[in-house]
């Protein structure tokens, strides 16, 4: 495996400025200085157009119970009045709501939480209930204009956050960079799915919406794996020269050649322009053969998604 000690001597050598070791002097201060740039320019051209940096996010879809009626959950509602839904008892709550106005949350009439409500589009509010003892919850919205309101949920179980509480939508939508701070995305044949009896296949059974969201339908209970494309994790003059590079051989030869290519153009134009010649083909190589690295795993820490 490769440093980021490694790299830097391997890319002074190529600008003549070191033998065996990086020796760190006048000569090469300003080289070193620069290379954490180089180097990450270099591994982004690369993971987004030829060696991809390939990982994976887990999410769990969980067959939470609706307590209200499919007549009351399903249906967009259009009311320019009030409008009232209510269960025998409830911990936490979902509903996607366009207008403005209020809503007032009462655990056995007793008013525990108001919601205000200011959209031009349908949006999500959910939160957690204040029911101790599971005493009836009843929800009623107030407006003076024109509101609508769908994919209703109350639930019997709590959760960590409001946040964390599920959505009731059909389709439910994933905010990959949420999940993957370090998404580029998705693996075009990288999907798979684990349901009932353990049955474990890809899939294609999704929606891609724009290019950072996916999209799963309700009904597929159980766990989805996704493979997609990362960027590479950011060098920076702070990091440790024992940082074991996560790329592959292949792309480590490289690295020296374009960076070497953008830090000695000053010195030597002609020797930096041969570097990046060779770069070129080697990248052209990479692009056409769209090689795959190893996988790596990423876990939803909350457990619900």
């Amino acid at each position: 495996m490769s440093t980021w000690y490694d790299l830097k001597l391997a890319v002074l050598q190529k600008m003549f400025a070191a033998d065996d070791k990086v020796v760190v002097d006048e000569s090469t201060t300003g080289y070193l200085a620069a290379m954490p740039h180089c180097a990450n320019e270099g591994l982004a051209l690369l993971a987004t157009a030829g060696k991809f940096v390939t990982k994976a996010v887990k999410i769990a879809q969980m067959d939470i119970k609706n307590l209200l009626s499919d007549s009351v959950s399903n249906p967009i509602h259009e009311f320019s009045d009030t409008y009232s839904y209510s269960a025998d008892e409830g911990q936490s709550y979902y509903f996607e709501v366009s207008g403005i106005g209020d809503c007032f949350i009462y655990v056995d009439e007793v008013l525990t939480e108001t919601v205000t409500i200011n959209t031009k589009g349908y949006e999500v509010f959910k939160g957690l209930i204040t029911n101790t003892t599971n005493k009836p919850v009843r929800f009623e919205f107030i407006t003076a204009f024109p509101m609508a309101l769908r994919n209703v949920a109350i639930y019997k179980e709590s959760f960590p956050t409001a946040e964390d509480v599920v959505p009731y939508a059909d389709k439910i939508k994933y905010d990959l960079t949420a999940l993957a701070p370090d998404f580029y995305m998705i693996d075009p044949q990288g999907i798979y799915f684990e349901g009932a009896y353990q049955q474990y296949l890809q899939t294609t059974d999704f929606y891609q919406e724009g290019t950072k969201t996916l999209v799963l339908d309700r009904n597929m209970i159980g766990n989805f794996t996704i493979y997609y494309r990362a960027y590479p994790e950011e060098l920076t003059i702070d990091t440790e020269d024992e940082y074991v590079l996560p790329i592959d051989p292949e792309v480590y030869v490289l690295l020296p050649l374009y960076m070497a290519s953008q830090l000695y153009k000053d010195d030597d134009n002609g020797i930096a322009t041969a570097y990046r010649n060779e770069f070129e083909i080697g990248f052209e190589r990479l692009v056409n053969s769209a090689n795959l690295s190893a996988y790596e795993e990423f876990t939803s820490e909350s457990g619900w998604i």
